[in-house]
C-alpha cells in the first residue's frame, strides 16, 4: 500500500512514516465514518420577550425583532391614541380603541418574533 500524499510505501500503518498522512484502509478494512457538517440554527429572537416588551411599551417588541420603523410608528400611534383618551376621558371610544390596539400590538410582536425565527431556521439567513 502507498501513501496518497507522498507515495511512500506503508504496511498496515495508520499513518505514513515519511509525511504523517492518515492512510485510508490501514486499519484492516474497518469502515471509516465521514462526519458531515451539521448546522444548528438557534432561535435568535424570543417571542415571549417580544410580547413582554410590547406589553410594557407599545412598539418595543417590534423594535426588538428588527422592524424598527413599524415599532416607532406603533409607539407614536399609541401616544396619540392615549392622548385622545386622556383629553376626552368622558368618551369611552378612544379608551376602548387603545385597549384593542394594545392587545393587537402584543400579538403582532409575538407573531413577528415567531416569523423571524421560522425564516431563520428555514433559510439560515436573518430575514430583515
Amino acid at each position: 500500500m502507498f501513501c496518497s500524499r507522498c507515495g511512500n510505501e506503508v504496511e498496515n500503518q495508520a499513518f505514513c512514516d515519511k509525511c504523517g498522512n492518515r492512510i485510508d484502509g490501514a486499519d484492516g478494512g474497518a469502515t471509516q465514518q465521514t462526519q458531515q457538517r451539521q448546522e444548528v440554527y438557534r432561535r435568535d429572537k424570543s417571542d415571549g420577550l417580544a410580547a413582554v416588551l410590547s406589553l410594557l411599551i407599545p412598539g418595543a417588541g417590534q423594535i426588538y425583532v428588527g422592524k424598527i420603523g413599524r415599532g416607532i410608528g406603533l409607539l407614536v400611534l399609541a401616544i396619540v391614541i392615549a392622548s385622545l383618551a386622556l383629553l376626552f376621558f368622558w368618551l369611552i371610544v378612544p379608551l376602548i380603541f387603545y385597549v384593542i390596539f394594545w392587545i393587537w400590538n402584543i400579538f403582532d410582536a409575538y407573531n413577528l418574533a415567531k416569523e423571524y425565527n421560522t425564516l431563520l431556521e428555514t433559510t439560515g439567513n436573518r430575514p430583515w
